[in-house]
C-alpha cells in the first residue's frame, strides 16, 4: 500500500535541516523529524529516498532561503519506505481513518 502525504521542511537557526513526512490525515506534531546537516545532503534525499523532481527541490531551497521553510505535497512513500528512510511508522496515534489511501504500485 502507498500512502500519500506532505513533507515539511525547516531551516533551523544553525543553518542546518529538519524534515517531517506526515502521511494526510496523520498529526504532524506526532512525526519523527530528520535532521540535515547541510543543504547537499538535504537535497540528496529529497531526490533519492524521496524521488522528488529537481525543479521541485529548487524551488524548495529557495523557498527555504527566503522563507525559511517548505512544505511538498503528494508525496507517495510506500510503508516500508516510510520506516525504511527514518520517518516513523506509519500508524501514528492521531492518525484518522482515511490517512491510508490505497493506489497502485508503479512499475
Amino acid at each position: 500500500m502507498r500512502l500519500n502525504g506532505s513533507v515539511q521542511i525547516t531551516r533551523n537557526h544553525n543553518q542546518s535541516y529538519t524534515l517531517v513526512y506526515a502521511p494526510f490525515g496523520s498529526d504532524r506534531g506526532e512525526r519523527p523529524a530528520r535532521r540535515f546537516d547541510r543543504s547537499r545532503d538535504l537535497e540528496q534525499f529529497l531526490a533519492g529516498a524521496l524521488r522528488i523532481p529537481r525543479r521541485e527541490i529548487l524551488e524548495s531551497l529557495i523557498a527555504l532561503d527566503r522563507h525559511g521553510s517548505a512544505v511538498l505535497s503528494e508525496i507517495w512513500l510506500s510503508s516500508d519506505e516510510v520506516t525504511r528512510h527514518g520517518l516513523g511508522s506509519v500508524w501514528a496515534r492521531g492518525a484518522m481513518p482515511g490517512a491510508l489511501i490505497g493506489a497502485p504500485a508503479l512499475a
